[in-house]
């Protein structure tokens, strides 16, 4: 077994594999902070910096987004009790001696961008009532994630949750089964049947289908020279839906750019003698095939676990990889096994540098990190923002809906993120656009590939809209 994953035993290894690269806190697990009223911020500051991406339309100004837009919401008006989760990944990081971004007090950041849009008519006129709870991500289980959701759904009777962590397979059907709206920020791969199953109740507004993200990725594939004379291995999760996406998406679209895989393993995440079994077979089969190229399906941070185990076999090849492969944490970890990496980016905050996508991009993420910093909260780089950005466009977004929605039930949100259309200017991701039918916002993605001159993600295209 590699010294990293040696370091904790199979229970806890499998849930730091499957909780990617979130937010810190120093609270305790499972616990919630009672609704903090926070001080109306101040108007937005300076002109942002024109948004870089030419080929998405501007918006139409959106309801809710100033201050000054809407009155006040009413204080003797029901108000919507939103949960908000932040998955703290400190015990983890210090336990696997990982490094990490410092993102701040992201309670803190909820309370201030909460009483902003309260400031500017809430939900409809309705106060949104914020709740935070925090995760400790070291406890990761089926139970703990089941225990929080109730929770939420029963002591917080809470009518949304805004998601981050929360990778085991029982979370999200039970918000489901408690009619509770989801509002999900996790890079965890769901695809269309996924969401299909779970509607009207789970929503990724700031995220792709992990189909779309796949048929993506095999495009940038295609459309690079990464495919050039290389022999590929894919190496997977073991599911239903990592099976259905091979099948239909990533090996045809190989097979049509003449490189169909050499090798195709699958890995069982039940504990951590299953996983790392599956990943040593995989590198075995590889460099039987002599596969230099890999292809990792279902994210939960299986490439990062690939690099590391790969090295201590003697097998580095270069990786194709998407924002649910946590670049950023590897080349923070483990720089010398992205060399050869490339693939797409759909949350710069995760991805790049600021060199690399302007810090702030556009008007809508100057006025969260000015909504942020009158509240004394700011960040020196994207990354240490990025996810207060995300829990900022899930609160413009419920603002924004709360316009138009007949009602706070899912549904009838649902129905009014549809009617937003692309008008939506996101302060977290490239862009995005909703269209009826779907569950998903993301609207493109910029092909990015490791530059060891810099040992970095470097963009390599414009906004390229998802086919």
């Amino acid at each position: 077994m590699s010294a990293r994953l040696g370091r904790l035993g199979p229970a806890a290894l499998t849930a730091v594999l499957a909780l990617a690269a979130a937010s810190c806190s120093s609270a305790d697990s499972g616990g919630g902070a009672e609704p903090t009223p926070a001080p109306a911020p101040t108007e937005a500051g300076p002109e942002a910096p024109a948004q870089p991406d030419a080929e998405t339309p501007a918006p139409e100004p959106a309801a809710g987004t100033d201050s000054t837009a809407a009155a006040p919401a009413a204080a003797d008006a029901e108000p919507l009790v939103v949960s908000f989760i932040v998955t703290d990944v400190s015990v983890v990081a210090q336990a696997l001696g990982w490094e990490v971004p410092d993102q701040g007090d992201l309670e803190a950041a909820v309370e201030a961008l909460v009483a902003h849009a309260n400031a500017a008519g809430g939900f409809g006129g309705r106060p949104i009532q914020p709740v935070v709870r925090v995760f400790n991500a070291i406890t990761d289980s089926p139970i703990s994630e089941e225990q929080l959701c109730n929770a939420i759904t029963q002591d917080d009777q809470a009518e949304v949750v805004v998601i981050t962590g929360q990778f085991q397979d029982n979370a999200r059907p039970c918000y489901a089964a408690a009619g509770t709206l989801m509002f999900d920020v996790t890079l965890f791969p769901v695809d269309r049947a996924g969401y299909q199953d779970l509607a009207p109740y789970l929503w990724s507004p700031l995220l792709p289908s992990y189909d779309d993200l796949v048929a993506g990725l095999a495009q940038a594939l295609e459309s690079s020279d990464w495919l050039d004379g290389a022999t590929v291995g894919v190496v997977g999760i073991d599911n239903d839906m990592n099976r259905r996406i091979f099948d239909q998406i990533l090996s045809p679209r190989l097979a049509s750019a003449g490189s169909a895989p050499a090798s195709v393993n699958w890995v069982d995440p039940t504990d951590g003698t299953t996983l790392e079994a599956g990943q040593q077979q995989a590198i075995l089969d590889f460099k039987s095939a002599g596969a230099d190229k890999v292809v990792v399906l279902g994210g939960s941070r299986l490439a990062s676990w690939m690099m590391d185990i790969g090295a201590t076999q003697n097998f580095s090849p270069a990786y194709a990889v998407t924002s649910y492969d946590s670049p950023e944490f590897n080349i923070r970890n483990t720089p010398d096994l992205m060399a050869g990496s490339l693939g797409i980016s759909v949350v710069p905050g995760w991805d790049v540098a600021d060199d690399q996508y302007p810090y702030p991009a556009n008007e809508a993420e100057s006025l969260c990190l000015d909504v942020l910093s009158d509240a004394g909260l700011v960040y020196e780089s994207r990354t240490n923002a990025r996810t207060a950005l995300l829990y900022c466009d899930a609160v413009r977004l419920l603002q924004l809906t709360g316009e138009t929605a007949a009602s706070s039930s899912p549904t009838d949100i649902g129905s009014a993120l549809w009617a937003v259309g692309d008008s939506f200017e996101p302060a977290s991701v490239y862009s995005v656009a909703f269209a009826e039918g779907d569950y998903t916002g993301s609207a493109g993605y910029r092909v990015f590939a490791f530059d060891e001159s810099c040992s970095c993600m470097v963009i390599r295209s414009d906004t390229v809209p998802f086919e």
